[in-house]
């Protein structure tokens, strides 16, 4: 049986997740935990370049310190950033590189068995289907298929064909179905030699490869609507970019909390919308049009912001920085 764990190419520390009952921890990589002279063997759920996802019995709180070692021979030293039951969140001291990781995970496996360990990527991608082509979001990728977020509710054992930004077609079957989310099967699976370089493409790409072009002038004598800003966000005069498919522009960021962002734009975009916000020292974040009033545009982040990268954002637009 195939490795479970998630390698996510996120740079945040990952959150508490909702864990599904029939969740089986033993196909998850093992590692060793290091408190001062205890030794404990974990399992590793999630591993980001900020942190990790760790089920262990070892006695320590939120805010200690241990070391995480790999079975792959890397030493990372973090705090306890929190705690439900065995589980543990890992913030680590350092950001790390998680692509090298994955692969010599991949190099200690068997040759004839090599197999590629679900990567989470939050990657913009185009869903061809009977009705015509959508645009959806990949929440992981692997050699065998990919979970996806979709406008609408997609029906199990449809055949589509997924083409992630920067990859070619895939041909998949819909294996289940679950609200707006689904998991597609590739038909055939992808060589693992073939996602490595992707990986790699998708983790350097900088904020640049979003560079938009300037908004649309405001038309001759249409008043700019504002609605009032939410409890909790925080108002803001922030030039930021936004990406819908191929189409790029700048927009002005008005409000911003962890969960929602609130823009001026005057393009035509419609309520459902999913686009890519484009923050300072953020590559883009996928978030979906929940309200529109006159040109201020409310979007709901897909995954929300987690507090620190929220911090530092708004001190970037404190301090003038982009």
């Amino acid at each position: 049986m195939p490795l479970d764990t998630v390698y996510s190419l996120t740079g945040e520390v990952p959150p508490i997740e909702a864990v599904a009952e029939d969740a089986d921890a033993s196909v998850f990589q093992p590692g060793e935990l290091v408190l001062g002279s205890i030794r404990e063997v974990c399992l590793i759920r999630k591993i980001s370049a900020a942190g990790a996802i760790l089920h262990a019995d070892i006695p320590i709180e939120e805010g200690g310190r241990l070391e995480l070692e790999l079975g792959t021979g890397e030493h990372l030293d973090g705090t306890i950033a929190w705690r439900r039951g065995s589980e543990l969140g890992l913030r680590f001291d350092a950001p790390i590189d998680v692509l090298p990781i994955l692969a010599r995970n991949l190099v200690s496996q068997p040759g004839e068995r090599r197999r590629m360990p679900r990567v989470e990527v939050f990657c913009p991608a185009r869903l061809d289907l009977g009705s015509g082509p959508v645009l959806v979001t990949i929440r992981d990728i692997a050699q065998g298929g990919a979970k996806i977020e979709a406008p609408a509710s997609l029906q199990p054992e449809d055949r589509v064909v997924l083409t992630p930004e920067g990859l070619r077609p895939l041909a998949s079957i819909v294996r289940w179905s679950s609200g707006k989310i689904a998991g597609l099967a590739f038909d055939p699976e992808l060589e693992w030699q073939e996602l490595m370089p992707w990986f790699r493409a998708r983790s350097v790409m900088p904020s640049a490869d979003f560079a938009a072009a300037p908004a649309p002038p405001l038309p001759t004598g249409a008043p700019v609507q504002r609605e009032a800003e939410k409890p909790g966000g925080v108002q803001l005069n922030l030039a930021a970019r936004v990406r819908e498919g191929t189409r790029r522009w700048n927009i002005d960021v008005a409000s911003l909390t962890s969960r929602t962002v609130d823009f001026d734009c005057y393009s035509a975009l419609r309520l459902g919308t999913l686009l890519w916000i484009v923050l300072p020292g953020l590559e883009g974040w996928p978030a979906r049009i929940v309200s529109i009033d006159g040109y201020r545009f409310t979007c709901e982040f897909t995954q929300p912001l987690h507090p620190a990268v929220l911090e530092r954002i708004l001190a970037s637009a404190k301090t003038g920085g982009n």
